[in-house]
């Protein structure tokens, strides 16, 4: 994986410094701020499904990428897709410069915090200095996405912080047209109720209102033959089983405690694979027929 740290060219923008080395480079959504959403669920984690031309000119986009320790699954997953497939090249580096090398998706993993990349909610949205950072790096058109990723909280979260942190998004796609920012739902926690109201009500958002969805809780219910397992937690609960009942999936993963953090590798290859998904169709591919469009109604397999 390539990573570029930049030590030229210092600029402040509202008191954060900003790095750059070339000249920026916005990479233009292709999907309309309003219409057809695109989900990214369980539907959309089959890499031998995009057409290579379409991975090409996924590899040409730029994306800021803020998470704390669970969102780190997609950097993870994208870094390991590359060392077994030198072609999907990305470039991942902690602080805000204009894209590196030349046909590598451009990922900015941090929003403005000094090099931390370990971003919060208080971080990215729902405090003024947290909004603040993410419109000093969305004001810098070097990225056409942004997303940011939850921990626990919808775990934990009243409908009212629910409400905010869509109202927040959309205020930001307000002030920011060039940009896509992609939703998010929350982690798996075993069934509860809490949890499944929170993520649905992120889901409904952006089907109504033709927003990017990445379902991360979505993509932990379901193992790569569709079963649902609706009392699915973080560690993974059916993949261990996955992988003894088809190796080939699984080979290669490292075998480390936390290499995939809070949970087992074979989920940091499948989002991974829903990761370019998502680039892919923000590129411009149309996907094939069928693909995100289950819309959570899922048949509970016995």
């Amino acid at each position: 994986m390539s990573k570029r740290f930049c030590i030229r060219a210092a600029a402040a923008v509202g008191g954060v410094l900003l790095l750059a080395c070339a000249s920026p480079v916005l990479s233009t959504p292709s999907v309309p701020q309003e219409g057809i959403p695109v989900i990214i669920d369980h539907t959309t984690a089959d890499l031998a499904q995009i057409p290579g031309e379409w991975l090409a000119q996924a590899r040409l986009l730029s994306l800021q990428l803020a998470h704390t320790s669970h969102g780190s699954q997609l950097v993870t997953g994208v870094a390991w897709w590359e060392s077994v497939r030198p072609e999907l090249d990305v470039d991942i580096r902690s602080v805000v410069t204009p894209p590196g090398p030349e046909g590598a998706l451009n990922i900015y993993d941090g929003n403005a915090y000094d090099e931390d990349n370990y971003i919060t909610p208080e971080m990215y949205w729902s405090t003024d200095d947290g909004r603040a950072h993410t419109e000093q790096v969305a004001a810098t058109g070097l990225f056409g996405y942004s997303m940011w990723s939850w921990c626990g909280q919808q775990s934990e979260n009243s409908e009212d912080q629910v409400n905010d942190y869509l109202a927040t998004l959309a205020q930001f796609e307000a002030n920011h047209p060039g940009m896509r920012f992609i939703y998010m739902t929350g982690h798996t926690d075993g069934g509860s109720e809490t949890l499944a109201r929170n993520n649905q009500m992120v889901r409904d958002y952006a089907v109504a209102h033709g927003r990017v969805l990445f379902d991360f809780a979505d993509l932990e219910q379901y193992d790569p033959a569709g079963r649902y397992y609706p009392w699915a937690d973080d560690s993974c609960v059916w993949c261990a089983q996955w992988c003894s009942d088809h190796p080939a999936d699984c080979a290669g993963l490292p075998e480390e405690a936390d290499w995939c953090a809070h949970t087992h590798p074979l989920l940091c290859r499948q989002k991974g694979q829903a990761f370019w998904w998502m680039m892919a169709r923000l590129a411009g591919w149309p996907g094939p027929e069928g693909a995100g469009e289950a819309l959570y109604l899922p048949v509970v397999a016995r």
